[in-house]
């Protein structure tokens, strides 16, 4: 409204939680940093630091939907901005992040 960038797509973390039960492949990429990551993070995300994110963003293709997480939807807001400047299509920040996760952790 006020040219703050896109308007960001977002998914829940019970529909996130929904998507994995059902066997969706998906790609959760938590740009968190990494000793965040250590201390849990949802099964089957790839710690791809929002610091790092001029190195890692040329890794994943465009078109693809990525799903992008932190602790608070902060910083994964800040990289959907920015993949989406570069020309990603199909981003979704999983609102509320870590915090909000009630499903299985890894560490």
């Amino acid at each position: 409204m006020f040219g703050f960038g896109p308007k960001i797509s977002t998914i829940t973390t019970a529909e996130l939680e929904e998507r994995m039960k059902k066997g969706d492949r998906l790609t959760i990429i938590d740009v968190r940093e990494p000793w965040e990551y250590a201390e849990g993070h949802v099964p089957g995300s790839v710690l791809k630091p929002l610091g790092q994110i001029r190195t890692w963003a040329g890794e994943f293709d465009k078109n693809a939907e990525l799903l992008l997480i932190c602790r608070s939807a902060s910083r994964s807001a800040q990289a959907y901005q920015f993949l989406t400047a570069m020309g990603f299509k199909n981003l979704k920040n999983v609102g509320g992040g870590i915090i909000t996760w009630r499903g299985q952790v890894e560490r």
